[in-house]
């Protein structure tokens, strides 16, 4: 149809004098990851795009690598004069070439992350190796604080050498303070953390004393305050009920929803779970992908394990991936990530009219679930894996029933 996207013919794709060899390799593996026509056609013109600038560099007669990829992107695509058309948009052209790269087994090239300096980045990777060997944090959280950290240092010292001296309880208060104009006191939490794992790190490598770290401004804790939200039994089956079983997709969604849902499981554990993780027999979930790094043993209850068994069986596509959770779409059988799953949960909750955007609630939902059905908080952290029960005891608040049964009756009222 004309001025369907996926009507574009093969004589809008600018025509250059390529490797055909390289360009039918690339239109394959395109192909294998399930890409649209449209897409297809748009990455085999910035491959071919690449390569008829390739062949008149210095790179011509290597293999291609990021190397020519990073210089095509910054430094001919923004003066490229090439005959039209071709794709100049530097987003669509870098998706592009990255496919290219890791069809060749290159890693991905990022969009550019602003100034950077190499003696900060080197302090940020000696940091991180902190945060990884000794601390044992997972890469969310370490993703975090070299973020943070990184700020904080080109903050304080620019493109000078990382005096430690110049760290002092003035500085970190400016920096806090600073922070603080554009963030809410629950992210303000996440600042002062990066910088006291940063203060230990210096000072387990004797730069520093231990008295520094309690410096920081300490910001306001409200998480106590209020209630711990959960999804009420209405809620909760308007959220089951806009998740269509019929198609491959909605069976996905809604086996995804499930775990997060029954069993209080975290975006990126769902992601994780392999198809040996699984004791069909035993009824057993193994989660090796944790928060903590630790290996957990769960039990799968029953509606979980049949919106496994309904996707699994009917739904699953072909793959070669060992993860329970896939693409249908491009990239084809290969395993979700945690946005998938995120943006999975957002999207079900709109179209049940939920006024809630995260997925923690349905955590928080699992324990207070658990609560109703008798458990006790050690079981309840058992299921939550959390490592100290007064983490736990916050869910205790939920279960209101309960807690009346056990309220003092005020001094002077009637009996």
């Amino acid at each position: 149809m004309k001025g369907s996207k996926n009507a574009i013919s093969h004589s809008t794709v600018p025509r250059f004098n390529v490797s055909y060899e390289f360009i039918n390799r690339f239109e394959a593996y395109l192909k294998e990851r399930g890409h649209t026509n449209y897409t297809r056609l748009t990455y085999l013109s910035s491959a071919k795009h690449f390569y008829s600038w390739l062949r008149t560099t210095p790179w011509s007669g290597n293999e291609i690598s990021r190397e020519p990829v990073q210089h095509f992107l910054e430094e001919h695509l923004p003066a490229c004069c090439c005959p039209e058309p071709v794709y100049k948009d530097l987003k669509s052209v870098r998706a592009a070439l990255n496919q290219v790269l890791s069809m060749e087994g290159y890693t991905r090239i990022g969009p550019d992350v602003g100034v950077t300096y190499p003696k900060i980045e080197a302090e940020i990777k000696r940091f991180d190796a902190y945060l990884k060997n000794i601390c044992g944090h997972a890469e969310t959280t370490r993703w975090y604080r070299r973020r943070l950290i990184k700020e904080f240092l080109i903050w304080l010292f620019g493109d000078q050498c990382i005096c430690v001296g110049r760290i002092t309880a003035g500085s970190l208060c400016r920096f806090v303070s600073k922070k603080s104009t554009s963030l809410c006191s629950s992210s303000m939490g996440t600042v002062v953390c990066a910088l006291r794992a940063y203060l230990k790190f210096l000072q387990l490598n004797g730069y520093i004393t231990p008295s520094l770290s309690a410096t920081i401004p300490k910001p306001p804790n409200f998480s106590g305050a209020k209630l711990p939200q959960a999804l009420t039994h209405e809620e909760l089956n308007r959220f089951w009920s806009v998740f269509d079983l019929k198609t491959p997709v909605g069976k996905r969604d809604y086996a995804m929803a499930r775990c997060l849902a029954e069993l209080g499981l975290r975006c990126h554990e769902v992601a994780d779970i392999q198809l040996d993780a699984i004791d069909w027999h035993g009824g057993i979930l193994h989660l090796s992908e944790t928060k903590c790094r630790r290996q957990e043993i769960l039990p799968i209850p029953e509606k979980m394990g049949r919106a496994l068994v309904a996707y699994l069986r009917d739904a699953r596509p072909q793959t070669r991936s060992r993860a329970v959770f896939v693409h249908h779409r491009a990239p084809m059988g290969q395993a979700v990530r945690k946005t998938t799953v995120r943006g999975v949960v957002r999207r079900a909750f709109t179209r049940a009219g939920l006024p809630w955007s995260g997925t923690h609630i349905l955590r928080s939902t699992a324990a207070s679930r658990l609560l109703e059905c008798g458990a006790s908080l050690k079981e309840v952290a058992d299921v939550l894996r959390h490592r100290s029960i007064d983490t736990t005891k916050i869910y205790a608040r939920i279960n209101l029933v309960q807690l009346a049964q056990v309220a003092l009756s005020w001094p002077g009222r009637l009996p």
